[in-house]
């Protein structure tokens, strides 16, 4: 019996803004998209998410490795700005913790949960959950996913996981979560459906 639902956050409640960052620096400072992709979400980019180098170690490191002069703030501005709320998965959300717990689990870092949930609320709309910076561990590590059931209080089979990535909902999936891949609120609502969860 399911009895809580764990969602992903960027790409699943908010549009994916760092894929958007990483399309639009591409266009402005005509780079190579798949190098600006490898520094954003690769190792550097995963030292910032684990909280292993701070916030201006990372901007210092994208500035230095894109060889491009901007001011931190600004590249900052326009990377947590393409984060946009998607009103269906909200909507679910709101409709899914009248029967559940719903909690989250997010490869985040702080500056980026602060300033998105100072524009929307939404850690309110959650029991719970974890951030990677706070856990120092980052998806697909099976330990943050391990953590996140803990702060459910309920057992593998009982939980479901959704996300926008298929290799990241794998792990969750060997633990022994039900699981969804996110690719539209529509999709999710019939999916959940169709398995009597909604």
């Amino acid at each position: 019996m399911i009895k809580a639902i764990i969602f992903d956050l960027g790409g699943v409640l908010f549009t994916n803004g760092t894929k958007k960052f990483i399309d639009d620096i591409s266009t402005q400072y005509n780079l190579d998209q798949e190098t600006v992709e490898e520094i954003m979400d690769g190792e550097t980019g995963s030292k910032y998410r684990e909280s292993k180098i701070t916030r201006d170690e990372f901007w210092k490191q994208i500035l230095e490795k894109l060889q491009i002069k901007v001011y931190i703030k600004e590249l900052e501005n326009q990377w947590i700005s393409g984060y946009e709320l998607i009103e269906g998965t909200r909507d679910l959300i709101f409709e899914l913790s009248k029967k559940y717990r719903v909690f989250f689990l997010s490869d985040n870092v702080q500056e980026r949960v602060e300033r998105i949930n100072k524009k929307y609320g939404f850690i309110n709309w959650f029991s719970g959950g974890v951030f990677s910076h706070e856990a120092g561990v980052r998806k697909p590590d099976p330990r943050i996913y391990t953590m996140t059931l803990e702060k459910t209080g309920v057992k593998p089979e009982e939980a479901v996981f959704i996300d926008d990535k298929a290799e990241l909902l794998e792990p969750a999936s060997q633990l022994g979560m039900t699981t969804f891949l996110f690719e539209s609120p529509e999709k999710l609502r019939s999916d959940l459906a169709q398995k009597g969860i909604l």
